[in-house]
């Protein structure tokens, strides 16, 4: 290798530690002698990469004291406002992905939803014919949601702290429930610590709001409660946002004793948390650990879910659960929008009604295993070249390691002129940075296409690892 490629890979390396959150904001960097002998590198590549992450400002220096990882950084005062600065856009990674779907050829690995074959398995259709038919179907319905579709969230939920349909808001899926909290509990300028890797609509999201983003590393257990608490003991986050069960794009599940600490945190030090629980209700097997807002003895859990993963996506309806005071300052905020799609509630409201949801939960899970274990084989084929994973549990994603050597966005152009779609981990931090990662989602396609772009996959990977041997 190259003094290049090990100067690239020694800075990739602690670009992706600082952005994942496994250095958390404000502490020690190693020494730079220290760092080379751990590493096998020699110390002028350490100093060299130090000194381009001081000036991306990703780190800074104490005389006398060494390098440390950047704080969030102060507001700029004093400085006069020029709106054309804020013009150039960012990255829309969902645009991209959506965009990807025209492709009626492409096997899509890519975006997180459930595939056609879930729709043809429902009977959903024959609902939305028999309200299409009624006048009511048409009209607004209250700002916050049909109240037969509220009280039926307040049971499916099961609660104690949520015990009334006046504490529920219907918005346009989970991503709404997400900006509308945001925009409750966060002002432009505000921190908030987010686990990381996380939904990238969510980074987006958070962005497009001028929020700073604290990075919290997530490992098997779920988000890293320890370091989470090192942060706090320094800065106060206006709020904590994490998918606790089936991560996006991870896959991993928080523990138990960690859900119970995070809880503790947050009545320490007085924060809300905002649990995002899109996947909890497909699991492959055993039950995951309760919900946070299950456990939540003080009214500090605002809970988020949709009715986009366990049904269709283009449904576009969820929720948002929380204390009478702070559902009243969603519902004023809800009011901007005026309502949510009326046909699409009383559609959801028939179909659930009759009882068809638990059996075509069921339908799901059992297709969701099989497809999950399709993809598992081949990526178990592949661990003798190098590549890593977690068996999943439930959700929709396996998230894969490549082998050294083999960047993720190389092999992205590669599969996509083989018809095939999948997403790059750095979709996932607060900025874009080289990493090993890939997100493979195994919901989407049925098994027949699982196999056909595997081997696409297994394909493209086997040759580029023999290319770099």
């Amino acid at each position: 290798m190259g003094r290049k490629s090990i100067y690239q890979t020694v800075y990739n390396r602690l670009r992706y530690q600082i952005l994942s959150g496994e250095w958390p904001i404000g502490s020690p960097l190693p020494p730079e002698r220290k760092l080379a002998d751990e590493w096998g590198v020699s110390r002028n590549t350490i100093v060299r990469a130090y000194g381009d992450l001081e000036a991306e400002g990703l780190i800074f220096s104490k005389i006398g004291s060494g390098r440390y990882v950047q704080p969030v950084p102060p507001l700029p005062e004093g400085v006069r406002f020029q709106w054309r600065d804020q013009l150039s856009p960012y990255p829309s990674y969902m645009a991209e992905l959506l965009s990807s779907f025209g492709k009626e050829s492409a096997i899509n690995f890519s975006l997180g939803d459930g595939g056609k074959h879930m729709l043809e398995i429902s009977d959903f259709q024959k609902y939305v014919k028999q309200v299409a038919e009624k006048a009511e179907s048409y009209y607004f319905l209250p700002i916050n949601g049909h109240p037969q579709l509220r009280e039926w969230a307040v049971s499916w939920m099961g609660f104690d702290q949520v015990t009334s349909p006046e504490q529920v808001v219907i918005t346009s899926g989970s991503q709404e429930a997400l900006q509308i909290t945001t925009a409750v509990l966060a002002e432009p300028g505000d921190a908030i610590a987010v686990e990381m890797p996380t939904y990238f609509g969510a980074l987006q999201l958070f962005q497009s709001l001028g929020i700073r983003i604290i990075p919290i590393p997530i490992d098997r257990e779920g988000m890293n409660v320890d370091v989470l608490e090192g942060v706090l003991a320094r800065y106060r986050p206006r709020f904590v946002y994490t998918v606790p069960t089936f991560q996006n794009p991870t896959g991993y599940t928080m523990s138990l004793a960690r859900r119970q600490r995070l809880l503790e945190l947050s009545e320490k030090y007085g924060f809300p948390i905002v649990e995002d629980d899109a996947y909890r209700h497909l699991q492959h097997g055993a039950e995951p650990p309760a919900p946070l807002k299950s456990m939540d003895r003080q009214g500090n859990v605002i809970y988020i879910n949709t009715f986009s993963k366990i049904l269709f996506p283009g449904l576009r309806l969820g929720w948002v659960a929380g204390s009478r005071s702070f559902i009243q300052l969603v519902t004023r905020r809800k009011e901007l929008s005026i309502t949510t799609n009326t046909l699409g509630q009383h559609a959801l409201l028939s179909f659930l009604q009759d009882g068809c949801l638990p059996g075509h939960l069921e339908r799901c899970r059992q297709l969701y295993r099989k497809q999950a274990d399709v993809m598992g084989r081949f990526l178990d084929s592949l661990t003798p070249l190098g590549i890593s994973f977690e068996p999943t549990a439930g959700g929709f994603y396996y998230w894969v390691s490549l082998p050294e050597g083999i960047q993720p966005k190389e092999i992205l152009k590669e599969s996509i002129s083989g018809g095939v779609l999948f997403a790059p981990g750095d979709m996932f931090l607060a900025r874009e940075t080289d990493q090993p990662f890939i997100r493979l989602c195994y919901s989407y396609e049925n098994s027949e296409q699982i196999e056909a772009g595997m081997e696409i996959l297994t394909s493209i990977l086997r040759t580029r690892k023999e290319m770099s041997a």
